[in-house]
């Protein structure tokens, strides 16, 4: 009886450490994909083993409490379904890496990005390895000796290196030094740059041909214009960084969204990207909470870039902007429109209270009963008399930078009625509300844009969106979305127009992405576009004349001045 006991016990015992193994696996392998995630951590032992230790841990106990119920009753069927479940876990973590490899590509440095992938390769060979040992002894009824537990525990050792190996292996390049571009002087046209947030095509040209939209309709007339492609997933700030610096999130170090610290790696460590698909904010941070943290910009922004070439820029409201160089003539932080008080960041330090006096009322037009709505309008409204009053004060900028944001609103709870109707000829009240909604707020937009154009006609005009709307999909509709909201989930296309000298007039622009608009401008006022740069020239969009005079000359990078230490607080 004592023996039987003794045995009942041991095979519990057996059991229990079984039922840890895969949870403690793919755990381990969670911790190294946010190493992954975040290169900026610090991959020394000490945080690495603190992350295996914390995920691994967690992982451990959740399978062990899961099991609970077979551990006690048929302690055997664990020993028999571990290699199963190893399989499993290593399978998993396979998955998860490769995801997250495409899903970040954009935000990840290749480097680092190529060694997710092999990562990946290596758990998913190591999942098939022990899936076909597995199978073998399940189909010939076969017990696992210690030549099989051995390659199994080996395997298990063998995935953790591999996932410690690769990460390891990464070493971030260093920008070089640069000289100073060289470049032919002459007389140049003002650049204006109005950011239209939520802007596409698919409301453009439909609202366009009917005439309700003038300054759109002039724009698609007389300059090149086309969808911009923009970048997964859409974190705003990332979106608006990527398309003033001409430099994916990777290089410029913006990664949006929100920060959580992570103590228990390290003290001052912090996450940026989480993994995705686990609900991982909810557990995974242990309760740190998500703070919008600004984040520093590693890149330079094109008006700084202007700046080193003898141009000054006026900044209005565009985000994640500063801080702002002393090459920039004024410059207005987005925050100065959010919220009432001091604001650091302003360039000069007082052009903020030049500008209080300019808020609009807060007046809800009958039209307008959501409240959000009308302070979408405001808002817009607010930018644009800020700028029409700093370019009288500072009559010497010559570029101008603005965006607008009052169209996201409007856009995500109504494209997908306008679509309805407009596509789909729907006929349904809510809808012809939805989309009646959407047209007013582009009439608005095209209003505000026409009253700044107008200022400066023979400017070099830009008007661009880093991301578009799009109608909710399934998988929206069934978290609860109204089927006539709008989604900007999938990176729907933003727009790009440009409309100058030497511009062609009605050219369709195809494939352009957003990192192109910097070397696209840089190009149309003639100055020399960077090899670092991570878009080109969109060549299509000028007149045949205009290339075969101006050619395209290149500088390694314009970064490693002393503007690049301003912009990124070095």
């Amino acid at each position: 009886m004592e023996t039987a006991s003794g045995a009942s016990r041991r095979d519990r015992l057996a059991a229990s450490v079984a039922a840890v193994v895969p949870g403690l696996v793919w755990g381990s392998h969670l911790a190294g994909l946010i190493f992954f995630l975040n290169p900026h951590l610090p991959f020394t032992f000490s945080s690495v083993g603190r992350g295996i230790l914390v995920y691994g841990g967690l992982g451990g106990i959740v399978g062990w409490v899961t099991a609970i119920p077979w551990i006690w009753r048929r302690p055997d069927r664990i020993l028999r379904t571990l290699p199963w479940m190893f399989a499993a876990a290593l399978a998993f973590a396979a998955l998860l890496d490769a995801a997250h490899a495409s899903r970040f590509a954009y935000y990840l440095p290749p480097g680092i990005n190529v060694r997710l992938l092999k990562t990946a390769f290596w758990l998913g060979l190591g999942a098939a390895i022990a899936f076909y040992t597995a199978l073998l002894h399940t189909l010939d009824r076969r017990a696992y000796g210690w030549k099989s537990r051995g390659a199994l525990a080996l395997l298990a050792a063998l995935s953790l290196f591999a996932m410690v190996e690769r990460r390891d292996a990464f070493r971030p390049t260093r920008p070089s030094g640069t000289r100073r571009p060289t470049y032919a002087e002459g007389q140049r046209p003002r650049l204006w740059v109005v950011g239209v947030e939520g802007a596409t095509l698919d409301a453009i040209l439909p609202l366009a041909g009917q005439g309700r939209l003038p300054t759109f309709e002039a724009l698609l007339r007389e300059g090149a214009y086309g969808p911009l492609e923009a970048i997964r997933p859409p974190r705003r700030s990332a979106l608006w960084t990527t398309l003033a610096t001409g430099k994916y999130p990777w290089r410029h170090g913006v990664a949006g969204g929100a920060e959580y610290a992570a103590e228990f790696l390290c003290a001052s460590c912090r996450l940026t990207i989480l993994p995705r698909g686990l609900a991982f904010g909810r557990w995974g941070t242990f309760g740190s909470p998500a703070e919008a943290v600004p984040q520093r910009r590693s890149a330079l922004a094109l008006w700084e870039i202007l700046g080193q070439l003898g141009a000054r820029s006026g900044v209005v409201a565009w985000p994640a902007a500063p801080p702002f160089s002393s090459m920039t003539s004024f410059g207005l932080p987005e925050a100065r429109f959010q919220r009432r008080g001091v604001v650091l960041g302003e360039v000069p330090s007082n052009v903020g209270f030049w500008t209080e006096a300019l808020r609009p009322e807060e007046v809800v037009l009958p039209s307008q009963r959501d409240n959000r709505l009308a302070r979408a309008d405001r808002g817009d409204l607010w930018r644009t008399r800020s700028l029409e009053l700093l370019l009288k004060q500072f009559p010497e900028s010559s570029a101008i930078f603005l965006a607008l944001p009052g169209l996201t609103e409007v856009s995500r709870q109504s494209f997908g009625g306008f679509a309805a109707v407009e596509f789909e000829g729907s006929s349904r009240a809510e809808d012809r509300k939805a989309a009646a909604r959407v047209a007013e707020q582009y009439a608005r937009v095209d209003d505000l844009l026409g009253g700044l154009l107008q200022l400066d006609r023979g400017a070099m005009v830009a008007v661009v969106s880093p991301y578009g709307f799009a109608p909710v999909g399934w998988s929206e509709r069934w978290k609860g979305l109204s089927q006539r909201a709008g989604s900007s989930e999938e990176s729907p296309d933003g727009v790009l127009f440009l409309r100058g000298p030497g511009v062609r007039a009605g050219a369709l622009l195809t494939e352009t992405k957003i990192v192109d608009l910097v070397p696209t401008l840089l190009y149309a006022l003639g100055y020399p576009v960077a090899k670092d740069f991570d878009g080109r020239v969109a060549t299509a969009a000028f007149e045949a004349d205009l290339l075969e005079l101006r050619s395209l000359t290149f500088v390694s990078s314009y970064e490693g001045s002393p503007a690049t230490k301003a912009a990124s607080g070095r």
